[in-house]
């Protein structure tokens, strides 16, 4: 057992010292060899690295390399592993683009977009696995994975060549840029091995493809460096730029521009630290630091971030700052900080993130690449991603074309001649077209979602045309046009939308006020009116989330077609205007915009056929309404607002309902009417297309039942009373009855002169005229009771009064003549017959009157109310 185990540990460390052995072949002393090719960005079919040995990729591979691009072509060939019988079948390779990568797992790939461009001067790690068993191919950039898919592998029995830095010896393809730790394994690594060669925490070699294996390198630089300093480069540090001897503001303004900062030394340590930039350079001794108490004397703030720091957390040389108002900027002395003029000039120390990205805007690329640069520090100038360079010749910053030898154009001497920002250069060669003449250019380090103020500084892209100043120049508020208008556009005529159907207009109305006058049958409505389309000619600069920022100048809306809409049903001609109480606006609905570089303004291009133009005014109009009062005062009314586009028929030109939308703002109950529910539909407007906003109108029936309804029940029941009334007092029955039916023949005019004149009876009208009937009935029954009734020989005094009719029976005293013995007298039967008849009639008109008011009283309102209590508003709910 124990020499079973020593033999394990023997095989372990052996195993062990071969792979530190061959972990270190590829450095030299620790160090890694890297290869430059094309430093200069020259194009050449000559530069390239072969590996020595053709290879067989027979199942799984894992290929891993490090890359730094110096100059972008349209394709950079930076590996390719080739059938030595046919370069052109089953390759694998690897070819970088600007915004792309394109793969080839040995013959398939494609093109793969990358969550952020590339940048130059700037390592990246790539790894791409092909899994033959699984059909699993999986590419990695910089440990993150970017691809993952299945693919049908064939089998791979082809000897390779593997070539570095050219595509087939094709010049326009050859790489500018740096090479290192290039291997390929037979196996697929780990996520967790890829990532720990991305952080260069370990340094493996390939057992297909090993970097340190027979490399043959033709015209190529090779050099060895350092672990750190190889990864180093991948996460950018600080890079300092110094600036020239200037005034402190003009510093101040140069540093932000390439978006930078002074230090404000906190320690002397610090302090030597910031001189050291400028050591053996004679014309700056003297040296800015980043602050200054010009607002408020003894304040001292950083024009960089904004704050104000505490003197006490600053190396200030002993007894200073001591220049009262008189001096406000701080300068850097071996001795510590000190106060002084702001006027005098000094040089600075402009620290920025190194490897930052700048865009030349104002120029037509076919190529993105052409737009981006590096900035270098000494000398300052400006490295393209592709052929151009931005660099000081003599007293002149030239822009030319490092691989033409082409100027492109020059700048003229400046107060402050430095190229950032948004200046006027003089054309030497062809851009845009213009061969000649100045051009506007904006060479800036503002990032996408950022802004490039004219002095170079960034703000937030937001802050653009907001209404408020933000960029210092405040030129953040200049060039805020909206639409963009092409060469052939034409106001007078509608868009065609691309399925050449009709143009769909979506309104909205938002109604404030509504009144009712009901004897003129007119609605008045105060309401805003926006119309809302699609203009698929035009394009958008710059929109925001919130709409009124994108609303539209005025000069500019001279310019738009405008659909134009009539009010219909109106007394005069109406229709929309277009004045300066409207407002037009761009809605921000479609979020993807083409950023456009050719513009020396930052401009997001959004689409006209996919972000709708709205215009919207504030109107008062008096519309006309046929009133239906047959239900009056339980009525409900439908009132229209007609709406009629008349700009073309409907052909060209429809409303969109679906998206068309009402409200009302306004009291929910006015004087006479509560308002119901509120609806838009199609009208039929002929040959153009029309929509109606319908109002419903609810009859607020209180002040009816108040006034009309219970006075006129009251006075009907002060005539039915009178039935009970003793019959002898026939006078006083009558009288009151036709007084009632007087106050209801007045109650009866005042209502009809209150209301529209109709030809046809409303509810009110009928349920007046049965109470008058109603009346009229009881003073006949009145009159036929006082004809049957016996009044004797129609003397009336008390001394001969009526017999005594009672007012449940009717029944007659009767009396026995007395003859002049006291002897009664014999009876008259014939009379007595007489008046009990009489008596038995009067009784059953005065039972029959009763019943019949009665009965007829409620039969009539059981009808008419229950005709109220369907299609009324009587019972509705609102």
């Amino acid at each position: 057992m124990r020499r079973l185990f020593l033999l394990s540990l023997l095989s372990l460390a052996a195993i062990l010292l071969t792979h530190i052995t061959n972990a270190q072949k590829g450095n030299c002393g620790g160090k890694v060899k890297v290869l430059t090719l094309n430093r200069d960005g020259a194009q050449r079919g000559n530069t390239l690295a072969e590996y020595g040995e053709p290879i067989a990729v027979r199942g799984d591979y894992t290929l891993c390399l490090r890359f730094n691009i110096i100059v972008f072509r349209l394709l950079t060939a930076v590996i390719y592993i080739l059938d030595q019988k046919d370069y052109d079948e089953l390759p694998i390779s690897l070819d970088v683009y600007f915004e792309k990568i394109r793969t080839k797992y040995g013959g398939y790939g494609r093109f793969y977009p990358l969550p952020n461009n590339l940048a130059t001067n700037k390592w990246y790690f790539y790894c791409q696995t092909r899994n033959s068993s699984g059909g699993e191919g999986r590419v990695y950039l910089d440990g993150e994975l970017l691809v993952q898919e299945t693919i049908a592998f064939a089998t791979d029995e082809a000897v390779r060549d593997t070539i570095m830095g050219q595509d087939e010896y094709m010049p326009p393809y050859s790489m500018s840029g740096q090479l290192s730790q290039v291997n390929m394994w037979r196996r697929v690594l780990s996520h967790e091995e890829i990532l720990s060669l991305t952080r260069c925490e370990v340094d493996l070699e390939g057992d297909i493809i090993s970097w340190s294996g027979p490399w043959k390198v033709y015209n190529a630089e090779e050099k060895y460096v350092s672990m750190p300093e190889l990864c180093q480069s991948v996460n950018r540090g600080r890079m300092t730029v110094p600036l020239p001897s200037l005034r402190y503001h003009d510093s101040v303004q140069l540093c932000r521009g390439l978006r930078g900062y002074f230090d404000v030394p906190a320690t002397m340590a610090a302090v030597y630290e910031s001189k050291k930039f400028f050591e053996g350079v004679s014309d700056c001794a003297r040296v800015w630091a980043g602050a200054d108490d010009e607002a408020v004397e003894g304040v001292w703030h950083n024009p960089f971030t904004g704050v104000n720091m505490d003197p006490s957390e600053m190396a200030f040389k002993i007894h200073n700052p001591d220049g009262d108002k008189y001096q406000n900027c701080i300068l850097l002395r071996d001795s510590g900080l000190l106060d002084t003029d702001c006027k005098k000039h000094s040089c600075a120390a402009c620290h920025t993130t190194a490897g930052s990205t700048w865009t030349l805007r104002g120029t037509c690329e076919e190529e993105e690449r052409m737009y981006y640069f590096d900035l270098v520090a000494l000398p300052m100038s400006f490295r393209g991603y592709g052929e151009y360079r931005v660099r000081k010749v003599e007293d002149t910053w030239v822009w030319y074309n490092s691989v033409t030898n082409t100027t492109m154009a020059t700048l003229s001497p400046l107060s402050l001649n430095y190229p950032v920002g948004r200046l006027t250069w003089d054309l030497k060669a062809e851009v845009c077209g213009q061969e000649g003449g100045q051009r506007m250019l904006t060479l800036s380090p503002c990032v996408p979602g950022e802004f490039t103020c004219d002095d170079g500084s960034c703000i937030a892209f937001s802050k653009r045309c907001d209404l408020k100043f933000d960029c210092k120049d405040k030129t953040d508020e200049s060039f805020c046009d909206i639409v963009n208008f092409p060469g052939d556009y034409r106001s007078r005529l509608p868009p065609r939308p691309a399925s050449d159907e009709a143009l769909p207009i979506a309104v909205s109305v938002s109604m404030d006020t509504l009144n009712i006058d009901t004897t003129t049958m007119l609605l008045s409505v105060s309401y805003n009116l926006r119309m809302t389309w699609l203009d698929n000619r035009l394009t958008y600069n710059n929109l925001k989330p919130l709409t009124r920022l994108n609303t539209v100048s005025q000069e500019q809306v001279a310019q738009l077609w405008r659909p134009q809409v009539g009010f219909i049903n109106t007394d005069d001609i109406q229709q929309t205007k277009v004045d300066e109480d409207a407002v037009t606006t761009v809605f921000r609905q479609h979020k993807v915009y083409t950023p456009n570089l050719a513009n020396p303004y930052e401009v997001e291009i959004y689409r006209g056929d996919t972000n709708p133009l709205s215009t919207s005014r504030k109107y008062f109009t008096i519309y006309t309404c046929n009133f239906d009062l047959v239900l009056y005062p339980f009525d409900i009314q439908k009132c229209y607002l007609r709406l009629q586009i008349i700009s073309a028929s409907s052909e060209y030109l429809v409303f969109n309902i679906n998206d068309s939308t009402v409200n009302y703002f306004g009291e929910k109950f006015l004087v006479e009417y509560g308002i119901g529910k509120i609806d838009l539909k199609e009208g039929d407007g002929g040959q153009y297309s029309e929509i109606q906003v319908q109002v419903e109108l609810i009859r607020r029936y209180g002040f009816a039942m108040l006034n009309i309804y219970i006075p006129s029940v009251t006075l009907l029941t002060i005539s039915y009373v009178t039935l009970y009334f003793r019959p002898t007092i026939f006078e006083v029955r009558v009288m009151t009855a036709l007084t009632a039916q007087l106050v209801l023949a007045t109650l009866f005019t005042q209502v009809s002169t209150s209301l529209p004149k109709t030809s046809y009876f409303k509810m009110v009208d009928i349920w007046l005229l049965f109470c008058i009937l109603l009346i009229f009935f009881i003073i006949i029954f009145h009159t036929i009771i006082d004809l049957n009734l016996d009044y004797g020989d129609g003397s009336f005094t008390s001394s001969n009064p009526l017999p005594k009719i009672s007012t449940g029976s009717i029944g007659v005293t009767r009396v026995s003549p007395i003859n002049a013995d006291g002897k009664e007298e014999k009876k008259d039967y014939k009379e007595m017959f007489k008046l009990a008849f009489s008596a038995n009639d009067v009784k059953f008109y005065i039972i029959f009157s009763k019943c019949t008011i009665f009965t007829i009283f409620l039969l009539f309102n059981a009808i008419y109310w229950g005709t109220l209590a369907k299609d009324s508003g009587l019972v509705y709910y609102y």
